[in-house]
């Protein structure tokens, strides 16, 4: 029987034990009782995890879904489960008796679901990602969307948190439940800064989420992108024929039992199936484009290619490059000099306005005040206020430049993010937009639209001219 070292198992991932050289993280999960209970209940339900992988759009690695269908295919029995890397092989009762001697090695439950480090709270994504498991934490090879949702709101109300790492070594998972989690991740990084770290992987579905976050970090050796979806079908016509064993499906609409796995897959139903792959294509690249400020071609130009290290930034899709063990300090670091910022601006007010009030006083003990005196002073010392009203000013004339821009026409939501996106200039930001799709309303520029903009207004009696309406149209009411 192998040792505790098996750390990976092709079988669904049954087994998960804590990678080496990754970041260490608090478990709170659950006593060995339990966790037999679990995988026990996983081996039963494979035929549920075969019905989740089959049929269904999924965003994996291609070298990850191709270990994935070829382990779950020779699982289907449930007779045995083979360690992807060493070779070796277990039937189920070992692998329960493996499981047996995996004890919790982080000592005490904690009340959090994640580990606070240096007021970080570090969330582990890790595995395929699912749309619900019965645990918070990773287990079995899994995530759950679900669980990545909770331990967020957790973090995000935490008065001891200040910032969100997601540690994450995914290579995808299921479409469903993933675009909520990363709406979620994008409305969190309003409360608090969520930062995602590749570490070593986040393809597909776990690029997806990374997109959301306020800032992505990736290791050298990092595997990010894959921004496709992939399906698979099986065929089991063949081996049950040889078997003696004949399925007849008896249902009622014409499209019930399309893509069956006990025939050929009709061109039609194939037809249909591409359809959906390109649609959910279609919505992940916009998604991506929205959280990152790349347009929705660039995204696709992409063409589900894999990146590592450098060519993810290189590519938009990650903002630094970071060792793994650095990140908490990186992190850390940035939030400092952010609320160094913010406390500087602070301080800038308090002084501003005490010196303001110390001139009010020494006016009403001075009679005369040389004007030499005077316009030296106002040489010496900058008119804050100026300074801040020409600053709030340049802000608001950047982000109305680029959403009232020709290019923002049709891509209103693309020409709001880009207007949120700090450092963003109205040149850069057009360069975008004219590159991105134009929405299907704003394309539906009929001919009457085209006459009515062109014809004159009428001028019936009783109606006030155009200067009288412009008067009106600015006057408070």
């Amino acid at each position: 029987m192998p040792s505790r070292s098996v750390k990976r198992w092709s079988a669904a991932q049954l087994v998960l034990n804590r990678p080496p050289g990754r970041l260490q993280h608090l478990n709170p999960g659950c006593d060995n009782q339990q966790r037999r209970r679990r995988v026990t209940a996983e081996l039963r339900n494979l035929p549920h995890i075969a019905s989740m992988a089959f049929n269904e759009p999924l965003m994996l690695e291609p070298a990850y879904a191709r270990v994935f269908f070829c382990a779950l295919a020779g699982q289907l029995g449930i007779s045995r489960l083979t360690d992807a890397v060493s070779g070796d092989s277990l039937t189920a009762q070992e692998a329960l008796a493996t499981l047996a001697l995996s004890g919790d090695d982080d000592g005490p439950r904690q009340t959090r679901s994640y580990q606070v480090m240096n007021g970080i709270a570090v969330l582990p994504v890790s595995g395929t990602l699912v749309s619900r498991t019965r645990a918070l934490q990773p287990y079995s090879g899994m995530t759950g969307y679900n669980g990545i949702i909770a331990r967020l709101q957790q973090a995000a109300s935490d008065p001891m948190v200040d910032g969100i790492l997601l540690d994450m070594d995914t290579p995808g998972g299921m479409v469903a439940g993933a675009f909520d989690c990363a709406d979620i991740i994008a409305r969190v990084r309003d409360i608090k800064p969520v930062w995602a770290l590749a570490n070593d992987m986040n393809c597909s579905a776990g690029q997806l989420l990374a997109s959301a976050a306020s800032r992505r970090l990736v290791t050298q050796t990092a595997r990010t992108g894959s921004i496709g979806v992939m399906m698979a079908h099986s065929n089991y016509g063949a081996a049950l024929e040889k078997q003696g064993v004949e399925i007849t499906l008896i249902y009622s609409g014409s499209h019930k039992v399309d893509g069956n796995p006990y025939s050929h897959l009709p061109d039609d139903v194939r037809e249909t199936l591409q359809s959906r792959m390109d649609a959910t294509r279609q919505m992940f690249a916009q998604k991506v484009s929205a959280y990152t400020g790349l347009s929705v071609q660039a995204v696709l130009d992409t063409e589900a290619a894999v990146y590592s290290g450098q060519e993810a930034i290189d590519a938009g899709l990650a903002d630094e490059l970071v060792n793994s063990t650095d990140a908490i300090t990186v992190m850390r670091d940035a939030l400092d000099a952010r609320k160094s910022r913010l406390s500087g601006g602070r301080m800038t007010k308090e002084t501003q306005s005490t010196t303001v009030s110390a001139t009010a006083s020494q006016a009403d003990v001075t009679d005369v005040v040389p004007a030499t005196e005077g316009e030296n002073a106002s040489a010496a010392q900058p008119d804050v206020n100026a300074q801040i009203t020409a600053a709030v000013a340049a802000e608001n004339s950047r982000i109305m430049g680029i959403l009232n821009c020709e290019e923002a026409h049709g891509r209103e939501e693309q020409a709001r993010v880009l207007a949120e996106t700090p450092g963003m200039t109205v040149e850069t930001a057009r360069r975008i937009l004219a590159a991105a799709p134009q929405s299907a309303q704003a394309r539906s520029d009929t001919a009457l639209d085209r006459l009515m903009q062109g014809a004159p207004a009428p001028l019936a009696a009783g109606n006030p001219a155009s200067d009288a309406v412009n008067d009106l149209l600015n006057t408070p009411v």
